[in-house]
């Protein structure tokens, strides 16, 4: 099931395709080359969107994402929309608090109950605010203070 990120990069992969008149065959080898697929659907992660774009800006195309706030850090490439950096850290955190099986699969399962999403980098901030609300109501419910500091 292909999410509202996936949607998104898949769109600007075919821009950039369509802009620098790229045939199937360069396509595909770009991909390849870049990170290791041959179709845009087979892209999961951020670290292989981002080296499919810096393939595609070698070659000379300009994709220009909004202009950032004033005193907000980069989220390593990131949409403003998605999960933050920090939201990951702080999910993945209080899922090592109160889960009792620990696992990936046990996150991305839980993740899709609750958002319908199961990889946390697809995650938009609203989604992830839900997930974070989830985890600190059965932190309370296990009698786990999730403020706490060691």
């Amino acid at each position: 099931m292909m999410n509202t990120a996936q949607k998104q990069w898949i769109r600007m992969i075919h821009v950039a395709k369509t802009k620098l008149n790229l045939d199937d065959e360069r396509y595909r080898a770009l991909l390849t080359g870049a990170c290791g697929v041959e179709s845009s659907k087979e892209i999961k992660t951020w670290k292989q969107y981002d080296a499919v774009m810096a393939a595609f800006a070698a070659l000379g195309f300009d994709y220009k994402t909004k202009k950032k706030k004033a005193g907000i850090a980069p989220q390593e490439g990131r949409n403003p929309k998605w999960i933050s950096v920090k939201q990951e850290r702080y999910i993945r955190g209080l899922w090592q608090l109160v889960a009792d099986n620990k696992s990936d699969r046990a996150l991305e399962a839980f993740l899709e109950r609750i958002t319908g999403t199961t990889r946390i980098e697809w995650l938009r901030k609203y989604q992830a605010t839900d997930v974070i609300v989830a985890l600190r109501k059965m932190a309370c419910e296990k009698g786990i203070n999730p403020d706490r500091k060691d």
